[in-house]
């Protein structure tokens, strides 16, 4: 018994070492990427799925027998029928003969099996060459809910599609932050500019903190487009789900203006304060008893804006801009001054506007109208060197500023 034992013992680790040297040298034919090789790598090891995947793939490359390569496909399927890759270029292959309800049936079947983002975009393309609306919307959403990367082909086929802003953002994209957020980060770097309000309104109904980036430069977008109504309705649902530390702006109850006491640095965004950059002009903030400070080098342009903010105002009326400033080394009439402008047509408002120039903290204001068609405003601090002065070297120090609606 012992003999028949040891016998059986020496043929089993026989033929345990002829598989592992054959299933060896089948793996070292299959990397080698050539249409023989990898075929005598399924010849050895027959229920390898991806080695018949692979031959389909280098057969395709090659430009091979193409039943040749949709044998091998079914190849794969048979060894592994969960392989949806392969289901889905056999479905691939199937268009290309001619053949769409096989095709079609291929494709669904590697959606049935694998739930994942590929077979899904895969019959979004499908119905899409087929033009089959109904069934490329179905598609498109379910490819966009597992959509990874920037998802800008999908979004992109859906432009294709149609053309109506609103369709696509019903029918293909799913409410759920991810993917707003990267539709609208297609929409911006395609310039879709129609399209950005009503999906940033939708992505600023489910956003988190990891949203408010795109969701403020589609806000800016919109501002740089002078569509100042679309772009406040971004910002005001941004400030009242707290996504913004500022109180939405209510022109109509006189509150227009963002972050005049300044404690919070300026996002240089949307309806904040934004900062501009200027050679020889630079800009810090207080913490204790917020201020924020201008200083000038000497070496900045002879004009330049220093500071600047987009504010609503209602049409037909008078304010004053209040503001409480102190300077440093910076002489009367020298060039600093507020200046306010229509932010549609660039009109000047203001009725005068003094140059800067304190050493001690005061408070001043200056007074505009707005026309009868005026919505939005821009406030700007700006240098202009006056006629006859140098450049300024100094600093100027801004602790609040508020926006008074006179009444009627």
């Amino acid at each position: 018994m012992r003999i028949v034992a040891s016998v059986a013992a020496v043929a089993v680790l026989g033929w345990a070492a002829y598989w592992s040297l054959r299933l060896g040298y089948a793996d070292r034919l299959f990397h080698t990427g050539m249409p023989e090789g990898v075929k005598r790598a399924t010849e050895l090891a027959p229920c390898n799925a991806r080695y018949h995947a692979r031959l389909a793939a280098v057969l395709d490359r090659w430009g091979k027998d193409q039943a040749a390569s949709g044998a091998a496909l079914e190849g794969a399927v048979v060894c592994n029928p969960r392989d949806s890759g392969s289901w889905i270029e056999l479905g691939l292959q199937a268009e290309l003969d001619g053949d769409f309800t096989i095709a079609e049936r291929f494709l669904l079947e590697a959606a049935r099996i694998d739930k994942q983002y590929d077979p899904r975009w895969a019959l979004a393309n499908f119905y899409f060459r087929r033009n089959d609306a109904g069934n490329f919307w179905s598609w498109a959403r379910k490819a966009a809910a597992m959509s990874y990367g920037d998802g800008a082909a999908l979004f992109r086929l859906c432009w294709r599609m149609t053309q109506d802003p609103r369709a696509i953002l019903e029918r293909a994209i799913p409410d759920e932050p991810a993917v707003l957020a990267r539709y609208l980060s297609f929409l911006l770097a395609d310039d879709h500019v129609a399209a950005l309000e009503a999906a940033a309104q939708r992505a600023a109904g489910h956003a988190g903190p990891e949203d408010l980036p795109v969701l403020l430069a589609s806000c800016d977008r919109l501002v740089e487009a002078r569509q100042f109504p679309a772009a406040l309705r971004i910002w005001t649902s941004l400030s009242r789900r707290k996504l913004l530390p500022y109180l939405p702006p209510e022109p109509e109850r006189g509150l227009s203006l963002t972050n005049g006491d300044f404690r919070i640095p300026p996002l240089s965004r949307g309806f904040d304060w934004r900062v501009h950059a200027a050679e020889g002009v630079s800009v810090s903030r207080r913490e204790s008893q917020p201020a924020l400070r201008i200083t000038f080098s000497g070496q900045q342009p002879e004009s330049c804006e220093l500071l600047s903010q987009f504010v609503p105002v209602l049409p037909g009326r008078k304010y004053q801009l209040r503001f409480r400033y102190r300077t440093s080394e910076i002489a009367p009439d020298t060039g600093v001054q507020w200046r306010i402008f229509d932010a549609a047509t660039a009109a000047e408002l203001a009725e005068q506007s003094s140059h800067l120039s304190s050493e001690e903290e005061i408070q001043q204001e200056v007074s505009f109208s707005t026309p009868t068609e005026t919505h939005m405003a821009r406030l700007v601090l700006l240098y202009q060197r006056a006629p006859g002065t140098t450049r300024i070297e100094g600093s100027i120090s801004l602790s609040h500023a508020s926006l008074v609606l006179t009444p009627l």
